[in-house]
Order: structure tokens, then C-alpha cells, then sequence
């Protein structure tokens, strides 16, 4: 009689365990342990990794582009260079215009200390009449301190400096990815060979993540440009600031209007005071809320098939290991991280509807809402609907 091995099912129909759910219990601290490490490794390293894995999503969004110029007759060599230089144009004017933006913000702070000193005895005296205990009230005043906002004002032209220094290596990572795309669907031809379910998963991840970039940029530039004519009219200073960072927190999910509405609703209340204020909140609540919160999750969470629940965890887990390009890159950093740990192994797909591929679970839901009609309708007109019928449970 052969040897039974104590880690293989005898019955031969049963499945066998996901890799990261094998060995029990105890099997899962070694990987755990392994997945803390790396993301150490990875948190030290986010000055190299974030640049790198923002090449990478750039380079598979332009990807096809690539491909329909060559179908038009443009050389390889000439339609990856064209690719290159778009990207290295749209990179560059983004840098320039916030640096700019910025740069002009902060020399138009000073304007308004006059309109921030009387904010502050403003609130003091509200406070005050509403009762609110001195530490409290003074936590609050040091809060609206005219330095405090000149330094916040600082931190952020240094952030974008320290963007703009990193910015070469994107440069360069985005010139050698293009160049090595011209083979990697022949590489990917190759591997499939021998890894069929991981190639499809990396092919499910660029799909995936090219509908997460294009839907995310439609609606961030629909509403940077509401933003921008409502500043505009209402009279606040550095209106196409606040819009384009309106545009780029919209990458950040659930969080991102509240980012960008801070700044300009503050921008708003020392120019035009409390009634430029309220029209800057309600017009955010309504438009941004609205497609933000409402539309642009609908359409991303079916497009890239993660619940809600998963997504926002997905913000604050990469903003904590790679900072802002974190936020910035979540939904496609997680789906990275999905296909190679679950959609590459058959025998982990049965925790996708976990992870938000509801697909299934629309339809049946879809099933249950018509055979639940049926049945009222059924009902109204007295037709009695036994197990044996199609309308029945």
C-alpha cells in the first residue's frame, strides 16, 4: 500500500488550500511575519518604490496608445519616444503649475493678516459666548496663528520640492520602461507557457488599472473644473491652485475632496468672509459629494471589482508605507498586490467576491428581486406558485 501524504486530500475531488491559508493557523505566521518584513523594507524604500511603481501604472496606461500608432505605420523605436515625451510634457507642466501656484500663494499669504487677526478675535468672542472653557478657546486661536498658516504654506512648497527632486528618476524609469514594453508582451507570450493564471492576472491588473486611471481622470477634471469657475466668481485667491489639487486628490478615495475643499474653504473665508465661506461649503458638499462620493465610486469600485470597505483601508494602509504617492497610487498598488496573491492561484479565487467581485452576488440578487415580483404579482391575481415552478423558491 502507498504512503498517504498528510498534506494532500484523500478524497482526489476536494481543492487544494489557497497558499496563504495552508498549514492552518500556525502556517500563517511565516508568511505574516515575511509580509511584515517586506513592508518594512518597502517603507524605507518609498523614495525608490513609489516612483518606480507610478512609472509602472503610467507606462501600462499608454501602453495601448503605443499600439494604435503602430498600427497606423509609426515605427516602434519612434511611437515609444513620442509616448515618452507626452508623459515627460504632462509631468513636467503638473510639477511647474503647482510649483508655481504655491509659490504665488505664499507670497499673497502676508495679504491677509489683517482679515486673520480679526477671524481670530471673531472666534474667540464666539466661543466665549457659547461658553467654551479658555484652553480650549486658546487651542483653538493658536490654531488660526498667522505663522502657523505661513509655515503650513512652506511645508507644502518644500513637499512639492522634494517631489520635483525625485521627479529625474521617474523621468529615467519612465524612458527604460517605455523602451523594454516593446518586448514584454513577447515576454508575457513566453512566460504563459509555464505560468498561464499569473499572466492572466497581470493582464487583469493592467486592464484594471488603465480603467481606474481613465475613469479617475474624467471625473477629476470635471470636477477641478466646477471647482475652478465657482472659486473664480466667489473671488478666492489662487482659485486654479485649489482646482488643480482638487484634480490630483481625486486619485485619493473618500478622503480626497476633504483635502482639497480645507485649503480653499479657508482661502475663501479670509478674502470674501463667513458668505464666501458657506457658498464655498455648500457648492463642495453638493458637486464634489455628488460625483466624488456618489458617482465616481460606483463606476471605479465596478471597474477594478473592490468593495468599498477595501478601498478605503487600501488609502490609509499605502499612504502609511509609501507617504502622499501612496494615496496617491492605492487602488492600483492593491490590485498588484490581489493578483499576485489571489487571482494568480485558481485555488484563491474563491476569496474574490470577498474582495469586492460581486459580480455573482449582483446577479443572484437581480434573480431574487424578480422572483420576488413574480410572486406579487402572482399574488394579485391569485395564481398559487408551488416549489415545482419556475417563479418558486
Amino acid at each position: 500500500m502507498g504512503t498517504i501524504n498528510p498534506g494532500q486530500p484523500t478524497g482526489g475531488s476536494q481543492p487544494a488550500s489557497p497558499p496563504l491559508f495552508r498549514g492552518g493557523a500556525g502556517g500563517l505566521l511565516v508568511p505574516l511575519a515575511a509580509a511584515i518584513i517586506v513592508l518594512f523594507g518597502v517603507n524605507r524604500l518609498s523614495g525608490i518604490i513609489g516612483p518606480l511603481f507610478l512609472a509602472l501604472v503610467l507606462t501600462i496606461c499608454v501602453h495601448p496608445l503605443k499600439a494604435k500608432l503602430q498600427r497606423r505605420g509609426i515605427p516602434p523605436v519612434a511611437a515609444t519616444a513620442l509616448l515618452v515625451l507626452t508623459i515627460y510634457g504632462i509631468l513636467v507642466g503638473l510639477v511647474a503649475a503647482i510649483w508655481v501656484s504655491l509659490v504665488q500663494f505664499v507670497a499673497l499669504v502676508p495679504q491677509f493678516e489683517p482679515q486673520l487677526t480679526a477671524l481670530r478675535a471673531d472666534v474667540r468672542q464666539m466661543m466665549l459666548s457659547l461658553g467654551v472653557g479658555s484652553d480650549q478657546i486658546a487651542l483653538v486661536v493658536q490654531a488660526l496663528d498667522f505663522n502657523a498658516l505661513i509655515g503650513a504654506a512652506y511645508t507644502v512648497v518644500g513637499g512639492v520640492l522634494n517631489i520635483g527632486s525625485g521627479l529625474l528618476l521617474l523621468l529615467l524609469l519612465l524612458y527604460f520602461m517605455g523602451i523594454d514594453a516593446m518586448y514584454f508582451p513577447r515576454i508575457l507570450s513566453v512566460v504563459g507557457r509555464n505560468r498561464p493564471h499569473l499572466v492572466d492576472a497581470l493582464g487583469q491588473f493592467a486592464r484594471l488599472t488603465r480603467g481606474f486611471m481613465g475613469m479617475t481622470c474624467v471625473f477629476g477634471f470635471i470636477v477641478a473644473v466646477l471647482n475652478g469657475i465657482l472659486l473664480t466668481i466667489v473671488g478666492v485667491p489662487g482659485a486654479f491652485l485649489w482646482a488643480l489639487l482638487s484634480f490630483v486628490t481625486g486619485f485619493i478615495p473618500f478622503i480626497g475632496y476633504w483635502i482639497s475643499m480645507v485649503p480653499a474653504a479657508v482661502m475663501a473665508l479670509l478674502a470674501g468672509g463667513w458668505p464666501a465661506l458657506i457658498v464655498v461649503l455648500v457648492f463642495y458638499s453638493v458637486i464634489n459629494t455628488a460625483i466624488q462620493s456618489i458617482l465616481q465610486p460606483r463606476f471605479v469600485g465596478n471597474s477594478v471589482n473592490l468593495n468599498m470597505t477595501l478601498t478605503f483601508l487600501s488609502v490609509v494602509f499605502w499612504t502609511t508605507v509609501l507617504g502622499i504617492l501612496g494615496s496617491l497610487l492605492a487602488i492600483p498598488l492593491t490590485l498588484l498586490v490581489r493578483a499576485f496573491l489571489v487571482d494568480a492561484f485558481p485555488s484563491s479565487h474563491w476569496l474574490q467576491p470577498v474582495l469586492g467581485d460581486v459580480r455573482q452576488a449582483r446577479e443572484m440578487e437581480k434573480a431574487d428581486y424578480s422572483r420576488s415580483k413574480a410572486r406579487r404579482r402572482a399574488a394579485k391575481a391569485g395564481i398559487p406558485i408551488g416549489p415545482g415552478s419556475p417563479d418558486g423558491p
